[in-house]
């Protein structure tokens, strides 16, 4: 099934959005999709220090464990009409498969100039079969 998700962070005068392409992944297949970085006012989005974007795994106490990440700073990216995108991809590997009482949740954080953090999460799921 493909299934498109979006979370959305607004803070600062910045509106960031993060859009995964598929978020039921199986054997094969990367995760992908874009941020997308929209001023609320004039000259806001500078105000980001960076984005992390983590794949983590929660286990059936709480514990949460990376097991993928990718981050990056806003230079130089994608311009689409008031918006800033950037596009991102993150390959599964075995740490992926979860056990039954398990699961993965994908978590976009924005890291402010001011040191201010907001994160934002959702789950998605990984099938060896």
């Amino acid at each position: 099934m493909l299934s498109k998700w979006l979370t959305t962070v607004e803070e600062n005068g910045v509106r960031v959005e993060t859009v995964i392409e598929k978020t039921e992944l199986v054997e094969g297949d990367v995760l992908n999709g874009s941020v997308y970085i929209t001023p609320l006012t004039e000259d806001e989005e500078d105000k980001i220090d960076y984005i992390s974007l983590k794949v983590l795994c929660e286990q059936a106490n709480g514990e949460l464990t990376v097991i993928g990440k990718h981050s990056f700073e806003v230079v130089g990216s994608i311009r689409s009409k008031d918006a800033e995108i950037m596009p991102f991809e993150i390959m599964p590997d075995e740490r992926w498969v979860c056990g039954v009482d398990e699961r993965l949740i994908f978590q976009t954080t924005v890291i402010f100039l001011d040191g201010t953090e907001v994160e934002e999460v959702g789950y998605i799921s990984y099938d060896t079969e």
